[in-house]
């Protein structure tokens, strides 16, 4: 049996060039995160999203990827289409 995908994870974080190419990508993963969640929590799928914002699917999977970060106006729409608002913070 191969390792789980965890276990994998574990070993390539070991590895401290690795390690800080992972944590440069914390942003991305979060408001890719972050999407994926609010659309789940939505009960939507990629394609519902993508008609509400007038757009199409691969455009959502870019967007939930988070690579490159989507621009302002994107998120505004992507929170309308799954019901939500945009909030921005910094947080220090």
């Amino acid at each position: 049996m191969g390792k789980s995908m965890m276990q994998v994870k574990k070993e390539l974080l070991a590895d401290g060039e690795f390690r800080q190419e992972y944590d440069a990508l914390e942003e991305e993963f979060s408001v890719a995160a972050q999407l994926i969640e609010a659309r789940m929590k939505a009960d939507l799928t990629q394609e519902e999203v993508a008609r509400r914002m007038g757009t199409t699917q691969s455009v959502v999977a870019r967007l939930e990827s988070g690579k490159p970060l989507p621009s302002l106006r994107s998120l505004k729409r992507y929170a309308s289409a799954v019901g939500g608002r945009l909030e921005i913070r910094v947080v220090k």
